[in-house]
């Protein structure tokens, strides 16, 4: 509570490389790959890392009990397959995968599944979602478009991607 605001981009020699995106309640599926697209995936390409570890839980899926996020089982594989593409272009592939949390035991396994899948490099998934999927805010979509605009004129001082 209180940390993860576009403003909040780490101190001293850190000052840049903390990059929080924090996503409103009812963001699904286009509008969280529209962020990691436009934020953490040039970011990668730029800082180069050694190695990509991905925490990836079901906490973001719509039905999940804790979260307010509604990503589907396909939204889950489409975030780790992007993920990957990104650690093959940047890293040779040294990405870890931790699955990991989530609170309804129905979707958890899908999801993991479908995160899983997606890092192998499947192309497609038999695994659809367990319940009726609901359709995507239009306000988050709205709000996230506008934090990642104003997240990328804080960033553009430090990074080249964003100017």
């Amino acid at each position: 509570p209180g940390t993860g605001f576009v403003e909040q981009i780490g101190k001293g020699e850190g000052e840049g490389y903390n990059v929080n995106v924090p996503l409103p309640p009812g963001t699904g599926d286009q509008t969280y790959l529209y962020a990691l697209r436009e934020i953490l995936v040039p970011l990668a390409e730029e800082f180069k890392p050694d190695l990509i570890v991905a925490n990836g839980g079901s906490d973001p899926h719509f039905a999940d009990t804790l979260g307010s996020l509604r990503l589907t089982v396909n939204g889950f594989f489409n975030l780790s397959q992007t993920i990957a593409h990104v650690a093959e272009k940047v890293c040779q592939n040294k990405l870890v995968l931790m699955p990991g949390s989530g609170y309804n035991p129905t979707v958890l396994p899908p999801c993991w599944y479908a995160l899983t899948t997606g890092v192998v490099g499947l192309e497609t998934i038999d695994v659809s979602d367990p319940y009726t999927p609901p359709v995507e805010s239009d306000m988050a979509r709205r709000t996230v478009k506008n934090t990642l605009a104003n997240l990328k004129r804080i960033l553009k001082k430090y990074w080249k991607c964003f100017k």
